[in-house]
Parts: C-alpha cells; sequence; structure tokens
C-alpha cells in the first residue's frame, strides 16, 4: 500500500490543500510557510496528535468542517482482500478515506471512535470504515514521526514515543518476528492465555464470579492474556546504553550526549532500515495491509553536507520499499536539489494571506514543464520561414532545427536537462522570496557580489540569482518556477536582435506568467556594452574581467546605478539606494 494524495481541509493555517504523494516527497518554503502544519495534519489523521478546537483556522473557513482525506494505492493482494463495499465504482485499486475531526453533519464525529469514513462510489459511507475505532484505525497503517528540535529526553526516550523508540520499534517489528525463540515466546503466550481460561485458571477464577454477580443485566466480562507482538518487545523488555572507550568503556543514555549524535544515531537507524526485509506473512484474505508513513522535519539539522547527501540517498531508498513512503520539511538546498530526477516530488508551501497553500506540477503538468523545449523550436522554424531575414543569417537556426528529437525523446532530454540544472546551488530557488533568472556566470558572480557589497540594502528581498546556463534556457526556467508559484525576474542581452535572437527574444517575452514579476528587462547588446567595459573575446573570460573590473573600480558609478534601476525593474522592488 502506497499513499498517492492527500487533502487537508481547514486545519490551522490551510483551508484547502491536496498535494500528491511520491515514495520520496520534499516539501519546501520559507519559515512559517505551514510545512509543519501539513506534518500535523497527518499525524493527527493518525492521532500521533490531538486536534483540539485550536486547530481550526482563526479566518478563512468557508464551512465548519476539519478533515484530513488520504488516498491509497493497492497492490493485487491488498485490493483482492479489501471489502468489497469500498471497490464500488473504483477502477484504479485505490482507497480513500477520510478522518473527521470537526462536521456539521451529525454522527460524523463520535467520541471514542476513529472518525474514519471510506468513499464509496465517489461518496463518503455512512458507516465507520470498517467499524470499530481499533479496527478501522489499524487498516491505515502507521507513522514514525521525527521532530525538527526536541529537548534530549524528548528524542532519546524509550518510555513513551520518541524517534529513537518509534525507529528502534519500526527495524526490530522487521527482524523480531523472524527470531525463533520470538515463536516460541509467542506459542508460550497462547498456552499460558489458555490455561488461564479454564475453569480452574486465575482469570476464572477472577470471571466467575464476577459473571455471577452481573448475570442479572445479561452482561459477562471475558478476560484474557494477549499475545505478544514485536513491538513488546521492543517497548518494554529491550535494554540499551552507549558504551563510551574514552571514559573505560562506561554505559551512558543517549541523551547524555549532544544533539549531534543524536540525530546521528536516528540517521543511522534510518540508514539501516531499507536493508531489512519484512518477515513474508502468509496470503491472508482479510484486508490488513502493512505501510509506514516517514515524517521527517528538517533532516539537515546538525549535518555537516557529505552527511546530507548520505542521508538524502537513504531517505529515498527508504521510500522505495513496498510499504514505506517519506515525507519531509527542509531549508537544505542540498535535499531539494536530489529531488531534481523527479520534479513532482518537491513541494513548495507558500503562506499567501495568512492561509497556507501547496505549489506542485502534477501529473499532465510535469509533462507540459518539460516539454518547453517544443516552445524555442517553433520559434526557431519560425525565424527560419521569415522570408525577409536574409538566408545566410539562418544558418544557426537552422543547424538547431536539422536535428529536432522527436517528441517523446525531447521530453526524456528535457528530464535530464532539469536533472542537471536543478543542482543543490539552483535548488536554492525554492527558499528565495524572489528569483532573477541570468543568461550566465557572468551576470550570476556580478548581481551576487553587488548584493553582498553596494546593494546590501536589497538583501532583505531575498533575491536568489538563478544562472540559467544560456538564453535559450531562460523559457525552461520561467515554466519552472510558474509551476511552484515563485515570483522571478529576467535579465538578459538582446544581442542587437541579430540573426536568431531577435526570435528568441520574442519567445522569452511570451513566456511572461503570473509569477512573472515585469517584463523581461534586456540590455541593449550585452552586459558590457552597458557597463562601459571591453567584450573579452572568449566567453569563458567574461566573469574573470567583469569581476575585475567590478572590484578594481573600472566601472563608473552611474553606469552601475542604471544597472541597478533596471535590476530592480526586472524584480519589481524599489531602487532608491538606502545609505
Amino acid at each position: 500500500m502506497k499513499l498517492r494524495e492527500f487533502t487537508i481541509h481547514n486545519y490551522r493555517s490551510v483551508t484547502d490543500l491536496c498535494i500528491e504523494v511520491h515514495d520520496y516527497t520534499l516539501l519546501v518554503g520559507p519559515n512559517n510557510a505551514g510545512k509543519s502544519t501539513v506534518l500535523n495534519a497527518l499525524r493527527s489523521f493518525y492521532d500521533d496528535l490531538k486536534w483540539s478546537p485550536e486547530d481550526f483556522p482563526k479566518a478563512g473557513a468557508a464551512d465548519q468542517e476539519s478533515w484530513v482525506q488520504l488516498k491509497f494505492a493497492l497492490d493485487a493482494d491488498e485490493w483482492a482482500g479489501l471489502a468489497e463495499k469500498y471497490k464500488d465504482g473504483v477502477a484504479d485499486q485505490t482507497l480513500t478515506v477520510r478522518r473527521y475531526f470537526k462536521s456539521e453533519e451529525k454522527g460524523r464525529v463520535q467520541s471514542a471512535q476513529s472518525n474514519i469514513f471510506g468513499l464509496i462510489k465517489g461518496t463518503l459511507d455512512t458507516e465507520l470504515f470498517y467499524g470499530a475505532k481499533n479496527v478501522g484505525a489499524a487498516k491505515v497503517g502507521q507513522i514514525i514521526y521525527v521532530p525538527a528540535l526536541t529537548t534530549p529526553a524528548e528524542q532519546t526516550k524509550m518510555s513513551g514515543p520518541s524517534p529513537l523508540r518509534n525507529m528502534l520499534n519500526f527495524l526490530l517489528k522487521k527482524v523480531v518476528a523472524k527470531s525463533e525463540a520470538f515463536k516460541e515466546v509467542s506459542t508460550a503466550f497462547e498456552k499460558f492465555n489458555a490455561e488461564a481460561r479454564r475453569n480452574d485458571g486465575f482469570l476464572s477464577e477472577i470471571s466467575a464470579p464476577l459473571n455471577t454477580a452481573i448475570s442479572a443485566w445479561g452482561i459477562k466480562i471475558d478476560l484474557s492474556v494477549g499475545s505478544v507482538a514485536p513491538e513488546d518487545i521492543s517497548k518494554s523488555l529491550v535494554k540499551f546504553a552507549f558504551v563510551d572507550a574514552a571514559l573505560g568503556d562506561v554505559g551512558f543514555d543517549l541523551e547524555r550526549y549532544g544533539h549531534g549524535f543524536q540525530r546521528s544515531v536516528i540517521y543511522e537507524l534510518i540508514r539501516l532500515a531499507p536493508t531489512f526485509k519484512d518477515e513474508k506473512k502468509a496470503d491472508k484474505k482479510e484486508f490488513n495491509p502493512t505501510f509506514n508513513l516517514v515524517l521527517f522535519e528538517e533532516p539537515e539539522a546538525f549535518l555537516h553536507p557529505s552527511q546530507q547527501e548520505s542521508m538524502a540517498y537513504h531517505l529515498r531508498r527508504l521510500g522505495a520499499e513496498p510499504g514505506q513512503q517519506v515525507i519531509i520539511t527542509t531549508h537544505s538546498s542540498t535535499f531539494a536539489g536530489k529531488a531534481a530526477e523527479q520534479i513532482g516530488q518537491l513541494v513548495r508551501i507558500q503562506r499567501l494571506n495568512g492561509a497556507s497553500r501547496a505549489f506542485q506540477p502534477r501529473g499532465g503538468q510535469i509533462k507540459a514543464l518539460f516539454d518547453q523545449g517544443g516552445e524555442l523550436l517553433a520559434a526557431l522554424q519560425a525565424f527560419v520561414a521569415d522570408t525577409n531575414i536574409p538566408e545566410n543569417a539562418k544558418r544557426r537556426a537552422r543547424d538547431m532545427i536539422a536535428q529536432p528529437p522527436q517528441a517523446h525523446i525531447a521530453e526524456q532530454e528535457e528530464r535530464f536537462r532539469f536533472q542537471l540544472w536543478l543542482d543543490g546551488e539552483r535548488a536554492s530557488l525554492f527558499f528565495a522570496d524572489r528569483v532573477l533568472l541570468v543568461e550566465g556566470a557572468t551576470e550570476r558572480a556580478l548581481f551576487n557580489y553587488l548584493l553582498a557589497n553596494e546593494w546590501h540594502d536589497l538583501t532583505p528581498h531575498r533575491v536568489c540569482v538563478i544562472d540559467a546556463l544560456g538564453k535559450f534556457n531562460l523559457h525552461r526556467y520561467m515554466a519552472l518556477l510558474s509551476a511552484y508559484g515563485i515570483p522571478h525576474g529576467v535579465m538578459l542581452d538582446d544581442d542587437n536582435d541579430k540573426n536568431l535572437h531577435g526570435a528568441v527574444n520574442d519567445l522569452i517575452e511570451t513566456c511572461a506568467n503570473p509569477a512573472t514579476l515585469a517584463a523581461p528587462v534586456k540590455f541593449r547588446g550585452c552586459l558590457e556594452d552597458l557597463l562601459g567595459i571591453p567584450v573579452p573575446d572568449r566567453d569563458d573570460k567574461k566573469p574573470v574581467e567583469v569581476m575585475k573590473a567590478i572590484t578594481g573600480g573600472g566601472i563608473d558609478p552611474a553606469r552601475l546605478q542604471a544597472l541597478r534601476a533596471q535590476f530592480c525593474a526586472a524584480l519589481a522592488v524599489a531602487s532608491r539606494m538606502i545609505a
């Protein structure tokens, strides 16, 4: 079973939000955007966090309902075991369930009940999902929650839920069931229960006289000894300590060590998780899937960059396992960059007018995003077809058109390019308030230098400058930023509209979208012309020469002021210099 979509309705800062879930899903965005709220809504569904009236939105709610809805994809065995009524009208082997926290409809929310209802033919069932609370709730799996920052006791305690205990339970459940000794213990508990329930058993010594006393009510008590489960071993019987060789092999509790080490222990448990396989169980006709959803806040905390790389890899591996998925929140461009292979894994959460919204390319949107290269091909074809343009000026455009990939190949090519482009550095665009798209390394080096020095007053705008690796890629980045609702501006050379540049310049202007802050700003000729410095004879010299000019005072201050005005115009911010 895998979670493929969830919808949150009226929970804290969320009024309506729907997210497509992958095996590994990343929630990114600025602080106070609502990323933790999304995780807390999932925790509330699984009763890991208690819902209270304070969780209802303070403003913006269109009704008095509050609920979380999950849509699961089932494998063949799970689908076969699912109750027939939940299959009615479903063609894609999915199960959709909704848990109510608050409802205007009488009977939807009852104390001491799961308040989970299944969808039947697109309509909510009037009866609880599989009836009793403990039965219905058990059939939607469990979560393992690792918070961002906790006190040492909360991080490592074994007496109650904690990241350490949750991960140990997660691993032990996979391996304890394989133990022959555990099977013997389970058998012994069954024998113990049978003995206790005999007429002369110790449970009967209590239940028999009590049942005689209350028989007039037509009710009796039934006492039994429960079987032992793998998690009972880890919760109550497994003892551990960390032996410090530097202190004479003395054992210490994990809380005696710093947060960095504590986090590393949990990280290593997660790293190990995919190496343990669940014990295969005999086929059962009943619907009883195994599903673990790991919710991990800021896994990059206390980890060095190389450890972040490794953590991202192992979290992806864990999510790829059957019956397991991972959802993280992150402020790390290292983690965000690793999701470029499947761009839909990234979900940007943004708070607008007090309400948290999700931006995520889904399904056909992703294909359209990767197909943006076709617009460039169309622009070049129009350029070549223009009879007013001299034939000798069309050579480069013809060369580019001569080997156009077929549509499906073009999509794969774009997918590959996005994977390369969204490296850790470029992935920082997901955490910026404004993104400036520029053609290459020259503009990026110059603007980053100015923002760190003479233009430091612009830093509150949280601008991220992205090198698009050439003019021909700007429209692709504009499409990407539009899909994620990221405000952006564009600056480029117009190259005097020479040859095919005019067609490409026009294309970039037409690609402006609701997230584009202003009309693309074009330098007449090139950036060097605006700055009044020579154009190097080789492109690879341009970043060095412009940095030599700016750091050596070789650029007229009036020209820098003109550049600042255009920079601010592209990003729709005030250009007045603050002393």
